[in-house]
């Protein structure tokens, strides 16, 4: 007797579940309505349907909610909702999050008419391809689903995919065929395997030790090392070597910032001082599961002789290369070999000492009465308020940049799109953050800039009823990008005064807007407050303790504040600088 037969949609739920998905983010669609009408109509359902205010929202919700559950998906509608998803699905390829794309599509006679009479259905641009190859661009699988004959080969294609490489997938199926039957699964799904070959990490480690030979080490985490699920083997590293160690900024918290050993975030130039010239000593660095872009480098040269770095499948060693290594496997045997030479745990700090970025306040919040309320005054008394309650979302920008001394007591508790660096992405992020760990209160740090991009956000929260706090940092200005084509106007007494005169103060083009951000609840729902003091913000810190709800805190900042940690580029001409042919800070 055969199977009892059921729905391409039912098929598609049932795979979903299994991957041990609760949340389906999205924007409802005619397109996606018989799937959707699938999930919502079964009364046992373990997938809750997410509506969002928009899809770039819902994109990076989903996003977020990969980076803490291990998988996640978003459902939209064909054209106008698949292409305003795009540039969220293109930060989860760069960055390694697992997320399924989910297309409803026209039906097939809509497609047909299209070919044969020009006709086009709704959100239709005449080629029945134009989806599906634009997101091959951003997925390691893409595919169409147009009838049910083949549609439980190319679900469990696509989500072998997304499981085995651990980036987005692409599933696009037409409207009639949502309702078309097949057989239900008969297989399981596949397992993601990280192991390669293990003599190349044998090799590799080998090497690495031989390096570490009479010098002093310290180990350089990255994010691979939370995408890959391996925080046990690189703590096992770590304790076993009694070795200190620091993170990448896209690696912070991928183990709790409280083991001993933890000495801050190195992100090349934009460190916090104390960690940059420390992390810079060591004469040995060894690199574990770090990405090498400009952003998390800030200027540092990764390929001295004394810089190790294995990630991407691969460990560099000076000037040699060996391939097809698994991260896992390379610091297990590391642990290994570096037990059989004499090298020495390169340290940081004295035993007493912590890393002045780590500090609870600063001399200057302790003495005086009225402190300037800056980027790192504002770090310094939000790292009092952080704790293993939280997870942090900060936004690209300077918030990012003040955010990374914040000691993180949760492992994976620091979520930051901190390498494709879409502005606004936290805000929605912080949505999916909260659906995949509703034991843990997201707060957001924002700039203005990015706050106005993803705003309506704290609407969808609010629905959910979460208690996520968003802190909009507001300088009135873009400052990271007017920070990267002119600092001028950030130098301060050592301001240069140029000819041409748009290069002395702040572009027009960078000026933002003013809203009262604190006013938004109004419409939104929440609680708002507005701070310009650090008293003020102390007596807000004291409110949120009691507040169960989401709160938006509007924080005034002066306009030309930047966090210490990107300073060094005012001592860089910027690129609009050699405009004036006066230009002397060469």
């Amino acid at each position: 007797m055969g199977q009892k037969k059921i729905s391409v949609a039912k098929y598609l739920q049932i795979r979903l579940e299994q991957l041990g998905l609760t949340h389906l983010f999205g924007i409802a669609g005619n397109y996606t309505a018989p799937f959707l009408n699938t999930i919502h109509e079964d009364k046992n359902a373990k997938i809750k349907i997410v509506n969002d205010t928009n899809e770039i929202n819902a994109g990076h919700c989903t996003d977020a909610y990969a980076r803490q559950n291990g998988f996640a998906a978003v459902a939209v509608t064909y054209g106008v909702g698949a292409f305003t998803l795009l540039n969220s699905v293109a930060g989860s390829y760069v960055e390694h999050c697992p997320v399924l794309v989910i297309n409803g599509g026209p039906t097939n006679k809509d497609q047909q008419r299209s070919l044969v009479q020009g006709m086009l259905a709704s959100h239709m641009t005449g080629d029945m391809y134009s989806n599906i190859n634009v997101f091959r661009n951003v997925t390691v699988a893409a595919e169409q689903i147009t009838g049910s004959s083949d549609a439980p080969y190319k679900i469990d294609s696509v989500l072998n995919a997304c499981i085995l490489y651990g980036r987005p997938v692409y599933l696009e199926v037409f409207e009639d065929a949502w309702r078309m039957e097949c057989n239900p699964p008969d297989a399981p799904l596949a397992e993601r395997e990280v192991s390669k070959c293990q003599s190349s990490a044998r090799k590799a480690a080998k090497r690495v030790a031989a390096m570490a030979q009479g010098k002093e080490i310290i180990f350089w985490g990255g994010i691979e090392i939370q995408r890959y699920g391996i925080q046990k083997e690189f703590l096992d590293l770590i304790e076993t070597t009694d070795t200190e160690f620091v993170t990448s900024i896209l690696g912070k918290s991928i183990v709790s910032e409280n083991h001993p050993k933890f000495k801050g975030v190195f992100n090349g130039k934009a460190s916090p001082k104390d960690v940059k010239e420390k992390f810079e000593k060591a004469q040995l660095k060894i690199g574990l599961g770090v990405w090498t872009t400009g952003k998390n480098l800030g200027g540092f040269d990764v390929w001295k002789d004394d810089t190790v770095l294995a990630n991407h499948s691969g460990v560099r060693i000076g000037a040699s290369y060996i391939a097809n290594v698994s991260l896992r496997d390379f610091m297990i045997f590391l642990k290994e070999e570096l037990t059989k030479v004499k090298f020495s745990a390169y340290e940081m700090y004295d035993a007493e000492q912590l890393p002045e970025s780590f500090f609870v306040a600063d001399q200057s919040i302790r003495k005086n009465a009225k402190p300037t309320l800056t980027y790192d005054t504002f770090f310094k008394r939000i790292n009092t308020f952080i704790d293993e309650r939280h997870i942090v979302v900060a936004d690209a920008g300077f918030p990012l940049l003040g955010a990374q001394g914040i000691r993180i007591a949760e492992p994976n508790g620091f979520v930051a799109q901190a390498s494709w660096l879409s502005i606004g992405y936290s805000v929605p992020a912080a949505t999916g953050i909260k659906c995949a760990r509703p034991d843990k209160r997201p707060v957001v740090f924002v700039g203005d800039g990015a706050f106005q991009e993803t705003c309506q956000a704290i609407s969808t929260q609010n629905k959910l009823k979460h208690d996520t706090v968003v802190f909009v940092l507001d300088n009135g200005i873009y400052g990271i990008e007017q920070m990267l084509v002119n600092p001028n106007p950030f130098r301060g007494a050592e301001k240069v005064e140029y000819s041409i005169p748009d290069l002395n103060d702040i572009y027009d083009y960078n000026q933002m807007h003013r809203w009262k951000y604190a006013k938004l609840v109004d419409v939104f729902g929440g609680r708002g407050f507005e701070v310009s003091t650090l008293d003020e913000l102390n007596e807000v810190l004291k409110h949120l303790e009691n507040i169960k709800e989401n709160t938006i805190v509007h924080v005034n900042i002066p306009k030309t504040s930047i966090p210490e940690s990107i300073a060094y580029k005012t001592e860089e001409p910027g690129e609009d600088e050699f405009l004036d042919k006066d230009w002397s800070l060469c």
